[in-house]
């Protein structure tokens, strides 16, 4: 019997490069309670975002004026505090949570539940594979990355968020003229997220060249924040446009 492994058609090199930048990095799990192994895949199946062909179309079908309504995107949402307490906020928008910490989800999915919002959307997985690979085109109005992980040691840094291809898939889900923010709490990291994203031809920074932005309106600290003030390191806040 012959057992040699079929390689007739292996995968070409842009195939093997878009796996690699799809490849989750990091811890994915955490420590989930007793039972939400179990109930959790129903609890995200029922508040999948309702993605439609257009923003319009999406709006329409979550019960919203595309009009009026904004359509938001918070990329690493960490426990939800923000995300929950925004959407509180703009209850006439409708807000999407796209994270790939299970433990973070889970305590999103109790967040909501116990407040009752139904205008919060959450996905789990890897973003650019999403915005990708589903051909997301001009769906966002405004879009939230909060302290993403700085992968500090240099071998690593190719595993950062903020890169060329994803800004380009970004570029490419967002309206013209919506806003993205950004805040880090890592100054390399933040010299990093202005380099890209101001040599990127699709986003101005609302502040001026290399300028910071103030902080968001409606800002909630969060234990992300609060660990780089203790560990001394100032909090970076960014605002860009996408022409």
């Amino acid at each position: 019997m012959n057992h040699r492994k079929d390689s007739a058609n292996p995968p070409d090199r842009e195939t093997l490069m878009q796996q690699a930048r799809f490849k989750l990095h990091g811890r994915k799990k955490g420590i989930l309670k007793r039972g939400e192994s179990a109930w959790l895949p129903e609890r995200l199946k029922a508040l999948a975002p309702p993605w439609r062909g257009s923003r319009a179309e999406t709006l329409s079908h979550w019960g919203a004026d595309p009009a009026n309504a904004r359509l938001w995107l918070e990329i690493g949402f960490g426990n939800g505090e923000t995300l929950t307490h925004l959407a509180a906020h703009h209850p006439g928008d409708r807000w999407i949570g796209i994270d790939v910490f299970m433990e973070g989800i889970s305590a999103l999915v109790r967040r909501l539940e116990r407040l009752e919002h139904h205008n919060v959307a959450v996905e789990a997985g890897n973003v650019l594979e999403i915005l990708a690979t589903r051909n997301i085109t001009a769906m966002f109005d405004r879009v939230i990355i909060n302290f993403p992980d700085p992968w500090p040691k240099k071998r690593h840094h190719k595993r950062r968020l903020i890169q060329t291809d994803f800004l380009d898939v970004l570029a490419t889900a967002m309206v013209a003229g919506g806003v993205v923010t950004l805040a880090t709490d890592w100054p390399e990291y933040g010299t990093w997220m202005q380099e890209h994203l101001e040599g990127h031809s699709k986003f101005t920074n609302l502040h001026g060249p290399l300028q910071p932005a103030p902080e968001p309106d409606l800002w909630l600290p969060t234990r992300f924040q609060q660990k780089g003030e203790i560990a001394g390191r100032p909090i970076l806040h960014l605002a860009y446009r996408r022409t």
